[in-house]
C-alpha cells in the first residue's frame, strides 16, 4: 500500500474564526461585497423593495441547498418580500462567513456540526430544518470501500487509514460514532484530510482503505458500482431523523427578524412543494446545472429505479427537538460539547416558522 503524509487537520471553528476574520473581511471591504457575490436574479420592479439576503455558495453545490433552489426557481422568496443572493465562498469559509456577517444563513449544518460551534460559543442558532429527511430506505452520506475490499464491517477497520474532508467536521464524528459501536476507539485508525474531489483517487490507489462520501462524491461511488458502502448515516439513529438545516447569527435576527420570517416561510412552502414531488426536485438540479443527470437518482435511492418515496423533507421545515438530542449527545460522547454545556433547546428556535404552535 503506497503511503501519504498525513494532512493538517482544520482548525477548529473558533479558531477559523480568529484566523479567517481579517482576511475575510478585508477582502470584502477592499472588493466591495458586490464582488464577491452574484446575484441570482436582478431585482424585479415591486410595490416595495425585496430586501436582499445572502447565503454562501460554492461551485454546483446543491445536496442540501435544494430547497433554496427551489424557492427561488418558484418565486417564493420575492412573495415574501426577499431577495436571494449568492456568495462564492469556498468551504473553510462556512462559520466564518455568517459569524461576521458576509452571509446571513448558512444551510447544510448537520446538528453534530453546529454542536460543536455553540459548544465554542458563537452565537448561532438554526431557524430552520431544511436538509432532506434521513431515512434508511433511500441513500446517504457515509463510508466507502472498494467492492473486492477484505473490509466487510467496522471492525476490520482497525489499524486502517479513513480519509474525511476534515478531521474536523461531521465526516469524522459519524465515523467515529460508526466505530465506537464495534468497539474501536479513535485512537485505532488514522483519520485524514482528504479533498473531496481526491477522495476516489486516493482510495483507488490504496492510499487509504475507505472514504467518507459526502453528496454527490457518495452518488458517484454508488452509480459506478465498483465500490461498496460500509454505512451511511441512516445506520447511526437506524430510523428517519432529522440531519440539520438553516443557521443564522442571533444579531442578524435582532436586526432583521422580518428577513429571517420570510426566509423561514418561504422555504416551508418550498417544501409543501418538493414533498409533494421529490422528483421534481432532482428536475432541477439537473436543469439548474448542479445535477449530473446520470448520477441524479443515486444521490437520494441506491438504485437508479426513480422510487423516491424515501426522499422527503421536515414537513414546515419544523425543528424537531428530539432529534437535535441525537444528534447533541453523539457530540457529547466525542467531547466536542462538555457534558450539560448544551441543551437541544439551546441548537434552535421554531420561533420565527409561521407554522409553530405556541
Amino acid at each position: 500500500m503506497s503511503k501519504i503524509p498525513t494532512s493538517k487537520p482544520m482548525s477548529t471553528p473558533t479558531a477559523q474564526i480568529h484566523l479567517s476574520r481579517r482576511k475575510l473581511l478585508l477582502s470584502a471591504s477592499a472588493a466591495g461585497l458586490a464582488a464577491i457575490s452574484t446575484p441570482v436574479f436582478s431585482q424585479t420592479t415591486s410595490a416595495r423593495p425585496l430586501k436582499k439576503f445572502k447565503v454562501q455558495d460554492m461551485p454546483n453545490r446543491w445536496n442540501g441547498y435544494e430547497l433554496l433552489f427551489l424557492a427561488q426557481q418558484e418565486g417564493l422568496f420575492k412573495q415574501h418580500g426577499i431577495e436571494l443572493e449568492l456568495v462564492q465562498l469556498p468551504i473553510d469559509q462556512y462559520t466564518i462567513a455568517v459569524q461576521s456577517g458576509v452571509t446571513d444563513f448558512a444551510l447544510s449544518a448537520d446538528y453534530i456540526y453546529f454542536a460543536n460551534i455553540r459548544g465554542k460559543n458563537l452565537p448561532l442558532i438554526e431557524v430552520a430544518s431544511t436538509n432532506p429527511i434521513i431515512d434508511p430506505a433511500g441513500a446517504g452520506d457515509g463510508l466507502f470501500v472498494l467492492k473486492d475490499s477484505p473490509i466487510k464491517q467496522a471492525a476490520d477497520l482497525k489499524g486502517k487509514k479513513i480519509a474525511v474532508r476534515s478531521v474536523a467536521f461531521s465526516a469524522a464524528w459519524f465515523t467515529i460514532d460508526y466505530l465506537r459501536r464495534a468497539g474501536i476507539a479513535k485512537d485505532e485508525v488514522q483519520l485524514l484530510t482528504i479533498p473531496d474531489l481526491q477522495l476516489e483517487q486516493v482510495l483507488q490507489t490504496g492510499a487509504v482503505d475507505a472514504v467518507f462520501a459526502y453528496g454527490p462524491i457518495d452518488g458517484q461511488l454508488r452509480k459506478k458500482g465498483s465500490y461498496r458502502q460500509l454505512f451511511q448515516i441512516s445506520d447511526l439513529a437506524g430510523r428517519r431523523i432529522q440531519r440539520g438545516g438553516s443557521i443564522t447569527r442571533e444579531a442578524f435576527i435582532k436586526e432583521s427578524p422580518d428577513v429571517v420570517r420570510a426566509y423561514v416561510a418561504a422555504t416551508a412552502d418550498a417544501i409543501a412543494i418538493a414533498n409533494k414531488n421529490p422528483k421534481s426536485v432532482i428536475d432541477l438540479g439537473v436543469k439548474l446545472g448542479r445535477i449530473d443527470p446520470a448520477v441524479g437518482p443515486y444521490l437520494y435511492t441506491k438504485t437508479d429505479s426513480g422510487d423516491y418515496s424515501a426522499l422527503q423533507w421536515p414537513e414546515q421545515g419544523l425543528v424537531k427537538e428530539e432529534d437535535v438530542a441525537f444528534w447533541l449527545d453523539i457530540a457529547q460522547r466525542q467531547a466536542l460539547v462538555p457534558q450539560a454545556a448544551l441543551k437541544a433547546s439551546d441548537l434552535y428556535t421554531n420561533a420565527y416558522n409561521p407554522y409553530a404552535k405556541g
